[in-house]
């Protein structure tokens, strides 16, 4: 983040500069006289020389990313942007600095037409304007368009708008420079020199204006998501340097007679249920404990209801939708479900409109702490209350916990703002625990940023990460505090002391976000808390996972997902974009895999923000965090990457289907953050789009 901030102050400055060296050499035909000449001729020489300064620093900022982050941060730039700006600075350097300070004015008052003549020729004016014009590109590429992994037309398309930019000034110039020569041209008359100046800007910026609004246009109708489509690009498959697979011989041969479709990947639906549930998906003004009123959609007409079953039962849940007009369906966060029974509308299924229902039945092989949430349009339906909480207890528990909590933290749209809610509560509460006791804190973050959170006055383990338990937990002490992302969750225990503990989203003096007060004989009066010092860092936590991932393993397939943003159209409306490679869906990559293969993913975040990353179906090993092996790989479905951060982690490819991976910030995925894993005898059985009602992000 610090690193792209100073990137854009540095080119900001860097654009400043050039653009005051434009004008000065724009304007050395005009000047009076000899010495005039040569003043200005002075000035231009030094601001170009702290330009070149600040061109140099923008070079180590570059050469410091390269260092510190590798190929994949600086990629885009060293492709498309420093040929630009060697193409507009270089023939400043090498050519006309060296000829301004050849050109020495004569001693007496008059300039002459040969000195007039050389400051005047277009060869000693385009270059300066091709600084200015390539340091807006550069500030533009920070600010708007970060090039990554750059196509052809990426690498194009720059210089020739630069050409274009350029092709107006230089038949000014050209006019100017022959009336020069003619002698034709009057010195004196600098209002009118400046006004032909502004005229020229003027001509210039109506075609980069015009070549704008026809790229608008062509944004506006190309980014429109098409009415009905399969989720699939099947214009850019990676297949992650593998062996080809069998979705690429397909495509070449039309052979699909050893595929198998989603819909049919149920899993054993005719095992008899061990537990049954019904949601009824449907609209309730909901009351928080400060009287805060939400318009919410829920399961069930509450916050956050809880499903709990027992490790191996057989589930079946039947969710009907009552009245939400855009359709519904049941995603299980972090629950490796058979794939169609994932809840992702257009591609595991059609989305439950009003008056339908749809059973979903698996088996919970996985004990721990997970939780589910509409996946149509989730952007909106998870904000306005579309989930709950998903808990499997294990088939023998190995350590009994006398008191137990879910902890599920959501931030609201309410008649009194934004409120951040423990379920209902959103305000203090005081809870009474007899000291000796053992707790565990179920916490789960549905909100779309990150969060901290304190647990004060007693030291703790985090046994649990994203439902998979921590071998072997270190003790924590009350002064570490902990983050989750998105979507993440952590399994929290500790035996209740004598004295008050504090349990806190954010900060511990932040009276704006909830807090649970544990005490074990009387409410303290005034119990007093510090402030962390510490955060808690999964890679140096505990054992390593055991599994057959590890950072020494061979990878059958790899694949890199950098992750970006930028200005554009997505579905016909400007927005910030949230980009995967350089593109948001449907043109971002379909990975393609063979069932049993390793395979490797590599996350590097060149964006302005986190990015919780979610892939459905599996748990991914985390085995390096920035270039380095993390001491202790743990195993996640939600990995929350910072900006400026790499990670590399893996998943062994054993439940066959067709999954999103994703950002879990939801608003990100609602704009392009959005790609697909396919197994390669897998086929699509449904459709997304305005024509089939399914709406997935």
């Amino acid at each position: 983040m610090l690193e792209t901030i100073t990137g854009i102050i540095v080119t900001l400055v860097m654009t400043v500069l050039w653009g005051w060296a434009s004008l000065i050499v724009t304007m050395l035909p005009t000047s009076k006289n000899n010495q005039r000449l040569k003043s200005r001729k002075t000035l231009l020489v030094w601001v170009s020389c702290i330009a070149f300064v600040v061109d140099l620093i923008w070079c180590l900022l570059v050469v410091s990313q390269f260092v510190r982050y590798g190929w994949f941060f600086v990629e885009g730039i060293i492709k498309v942007i420093v040929p630009v700006m060697l193409i507009g600075h270089l023939p400043v350097a090498m050519y006309v600095l060296p000829k301004l300070r050849g050109i020495q004015p004569a001693q007496q008052e008059s300039i002459s037409v040969d000195t007039l003549a050389k400051v005047s020729h277009p060869a000693m004016v385009i270059p300066f304007y091709a600084a200015a014009i390539t340091s807006v590109m550069n500030v533009s590429s920070h600010i708007f368009a970060q090039p990554v992994m750059p196509s052809m037309y990426e690498l194009v398309q720059l210089p020739f708008l630069l050409l274009l930019i350029l092709f107006i000034p230089f038949l000014f110039l050209k006019r100017k420079y022959q009336a020069v020569r003619r002698g034709e041209f009057v010195q004196q008359k600098r209002g009118r020199e400046l006004l032909r100046f502004g005229l020229m800007s003027v001509i210039t910026a109506s075609i980069v204006i015009t070549v704008m609004v026809v790229q608008v246009l062509a944004g506006t109708q190309s980014s429109k998501l098409p009415e009905a489509s399969d989720m699939m690009n099947h214009h850019w498959i990676d297949e992650g340097g593998g062996v080809p697979t069998m979705l690429s011989h397909h495509q070449n041969h039309g052979n699909q007679s050893n595929m198998v479709e989603v819909a049919a990947l149920t899993g054993d639906i005719f095992a008899p249920a061990d537990s049954k549930f019904e949601l009824v998906a449907q609209w309730k003004e909901v009351t928080l404990a400060s009287g805060a009123k939400i318009d919410a959609w829920t399961y069930n007409g509450e916050i956050a209801p809880e499903i709990r079953v027992r490790q191996g039962d057989i589930v079946e849940v039947k969710l009907m939708n009552k009245d939400i007009d855009k359709g519904v369906t049941i995603h299980w966060h972090g629950y490796n479900v058979p794939n169609a029974m994932d809840g992702v509308p257009g591609m595991t299924q059609n989305v439950v409109k009003p008056g339908q229902s749809f059973t979903y039945k698996f088996q919970a092989k996985q004990a721990g702490t997970y939780w589910f949430h509409s996946h149509q349009q989730a952007a909106e339906q998870v904000v306005k209350g579309l989930f709950g909480s998903l808990i499997v207890d294990p088939r023998s528990e190995t350590e009994a916990y006398e008191q137990e909590f879910t902890v599920m933290n959501h931030r609201w749209d309410t008649d009194q703002g934004k409120k951040t809610a423990i379920g209902y509560e959103d305000q203090a509460q005081w809870k009474q625990i007899q000291s000796g006791k053992k707790v565990k804190l179920r916490i789960i973050n549905t909100h779309n940023q990150s969060q901290k959170y304190l647990l004060q006055g007693t030291d703790y383990q985090i046994t649990s990460i994203d439902g998979v338990p921590i071998q072997d937990p270190d003790r924590l002490s009350d002064r570490t505090a902990f983050r989750l992302g998105s979507g993440g969750r952590y399994d929290v225990t500790f035996t209740m002391p004598d004295r008050p503990v504090l349990f806190k989203i954010g900060d511990y003096q932040d009276d704006k976000k909830p807090s649970i007060i544990f005490y074990s004989d009387a409410p303290p009066a005034n119990p007093s808390f510090q402030a962390e010092s510490d955060m808690f860092d999964p890679s140096q936590y505990g054992k390593p996972a055991k599994n057959e991932i590890t950072p020494a393993a061979e990878f059958d397939r790899e694949f890199k997902m950098i992750l970006g943003n930028r200005m554009g159209f997505y579905n016909g409306q400007i927005h910030f974009l949230w980009t995967i490679n350089g593109e948001v869906y449907p043109h971002t990559p379909t990975f393609v895999v063979k069932q049993g293969e390793r395979v490797k993913t590599t996350f590097v975040n060149k964006s302005l923000a986190e990015h919780p990353m979610h892939l459905h179906g599996h748990h991914m090993t985390v085995l390096r965090k920035n270039g380095k092996q993390v001491m202790t790989p743990w195993l996640t479905d939600t990995l929350n990457v910072m900006p400026g951060e790499t990670y590399e982690v893996a998943f062994v490819a054993d439940n066959p289907g067709m999954w999103m991976d994703h950002c879990h910030n939801l608003d990100h995925a609602a704009t392009g953050m959005v790609l697909h894993l396919m197994y390669d005898h897998v086929r699509p059985s449904y459709e997304v789009g305005t024509k089939s009602g399914n709406l997935p992000d």
